[in-house]
């Protein structure tokens, strides 16, 4: 990246991001214009070739006055930055240097060099004047410090927030945007337990990577500074940007970030007495999906491969983001649902939440933008892990949801199906998740094998899931099949004694017509017992 993009990103953009709307544009960015009265992005700026930036507003307004007007001027976008950009590059023995990082001591004396290459490779140096060049290519034993540690003991003394990036570039674009940044030399996995000791009681913000070494990063120095910092957040970019330079280029604040992961505040209470507890007045149910679900419950849903027991969850957690009850059709509260399918690939998901998306439509009750959210694991995912223990709460404290959608079940884990304890384990990886937002949780598992007629809905696998759940549901075909040997009538049976009175419908058929849901309510008869009513044709 060129010295003059670097101005345009991390100087100019993260206060252009204060004024308003910022679009990007094939040759850079159009923003508000300070300097007149400006509601819709009038201004285009991009990167220049004889000066660092070109700024261009339709409404007139000069350079001069739209930088004063940001408390800029020429001087300080043309001034040598911290990521010095060396003429010809800088020999390393690994290519040409495009940026060097000091890292001194707490009086700012020079300790060593980080030098960045144009293929991101990161040697490091140590002055050492018994060399010809006055350099050492290898740290040694000298003394590990944090980029910009000076300011960071200044801060932290100063009561400001402190950010932990993963490189010395992020260190940069969060400086930029007007915040005390940091970063250990290495990249990720490199932290260093006595980093921690010059964060004693600050607040420090930890800015993840979007992948999984970044992801094992950040939770690393979270854990570092566990018992040593007053306040530890993970955040990380919004979307589908993968870092904080990117995030802050693309317009985005610092307040935009996700929060993925937390601190836990200490308990002001540790037991509250019998009077207390019960002077609690109870909210209402705080349905999820009215007389089927709510916040808190668990869900095993059931049924013979190829039934369809998949579409069922599907049409469940469209109807509950679309605010349309699945089975009724009555207008309710839309939630906000996160579904982590861990079994097919996106194409097929896309497939057939494209077809949901279009029902939902068509009925006249759409999915609002950002109420369900999809993550695809075709690979499963192995909650007997801590990595992958972590990455699931991180995505449910990012997006807080009323109803996570996670399975199926045997594929949240690496071994044997029946094994109690790896069962134990991921169940526990799943509780956590729910009572961190207090979600309801819906997950999918198999019935046992056998013939239609005498085989058991039951889940196979550990007896775990037997006892685990608040409600275990199953489909299981009725009557005779159609001519592709699918059974267009199903039976919903529970196979766990429910703990709360539910309404569940009892016999489920395909639909029919161009906007039914793939399965409709086919008991109408006896519906009124149930007090549930069969969606309208």
């Amino acid at each position: 990246m060129s010295a003059q993009a670097d101005v345009l990103r991390e100087v100019l953009l993260p206060k252009f991001s204060e004024l308003g709307q910022i679009r990007k544009t094939a040759n850079g960015f159009d923003v508000c214009c300070p300097a007149h009265e400006d509601s819709k992005p009038s201004l285009s700026v991009a990167v220049g070739t004889t000066q660092p930036v070109v700024l261009d507003c339709k409404a007139g307004c000069e350079p001069t006055d739209i930088l004063a007007k940001l408390g800029l001027t020429w001087a300080d976008l043309c001034a040598p930055r911290d990521e010095q950009q060396k003429p010809g590059g800088e020999w390393t023995p690994h290519g040409e240097a495009v940026a060097v990082y000091d890292y001194v001591d707490e009086s700012g004396e020079l300790l060593f060099q980080v030098l960045r290459t144009a293929d991101k490779a990161f040697p490091q140096r140590v002055p050492d004047r018994s060399r010809k060049t006055g350099w050492r290519w290898s740290l040694g034993d000298t003394r590990r410090v944090l980029y910009r540690l000076p300011k960071v003991i200044e801060a932290v003394q100063d009561g400001e927030f402190i950010y932990i990036c993963e490189g010395e570039k992020d260190v940069h674009a969060l400086e930029a945007a007007g915040v005390v940044a940091t970063c250990n030399s290495g990249g990720a996995g490199k932290w260093r337990h006595e980093y921690s000791e010059y964060l004693v009681d600050a607040t420090v913000i930890i800015i993840a990577d979007k992948d999984s070494p970044g992801q094992a990063h950040a939770r690393q120095v979270a854990a570092s500074l566990e018992d040593i910092a007053a306040a530890v957040e993970i955040h990380e970019a919004a979307g589908e940007l993968k870092d904080v330079s990117e995030h802050l280029a693309a317009g985005h604040t610092l307040a935009e970030m996700e929060i993925t992961w937390r601190g836990e505040e200490p308990a002001t209470d540790l037991a509250p007495d019998l009077y207390e507890f019960l002077a609690v007045v109870d909210p209402p149910n705080a349905w999820v999906i009215p007389e089927l679900l709510e916040r808190g419950d668990r869900l095993i849903w059931t049924g013979f491969e190829g039934l369809g027991k998949s579409v069922v969850i599907r049409q469940l957690a469209v109807c509950a983001a679309a605010g349309s009850h699945p089975f009724t059709g009555e207008p309710m509260e839309p939630q906000r649902v996160l579904f982590i399918d861990c079994e097919n690939p996106d194409r097929k998901s896309r497939r057939h939440f494209r077809n949901l998306e279009r029902i939902a439509r068509g009925r006249g009750t759409p999915v609002p933008e950002g109420t369900l959210r999809i993550l695809q694991k075709p690979a499963g995912i192995d909650l007997t892990r801590e990595e992958d223990r972590a990455w699931l709460l991180e995505r449910v404290t990012a997006h807080r949801p009323d109803l996570l959608v996670c399975g199926p079940f045997y594929r949240l884990h690496a071994t044997d199906t029946n094994d109690e304890a790896a069962a134990r384990t991921v169940v526990s990886a799943l509780d956590e998740a729910r009572l961190k937002v207090e979600c309801a949780l819906i997950t999918e598992a198999h019935a046992g094998h056998g013939d239609s007629t005498n085989r058991s809905i039951r889940p196979t696998g550990s007896s775990l899931l037997m006892r685990w759940p608040e409600f275990g549901y199953g489909i299981k075909p009725l009557g005779e099949a159609d001519e592709n040997g699918r059974a267009r009538l199903v039976a919903v049976l529970p196979w766990r004694g429910p703990r709360e009175e539910r309404h569940w419908p009892r016999e489920l058929m395909w639909g029919t017509h161009e906007y039914d849901w793939p399965w409709k309510v086919a008991d109408g008869l006896n519906l009124a017992g149930q007090g549930l009513r069969a969606v309208p044709d």
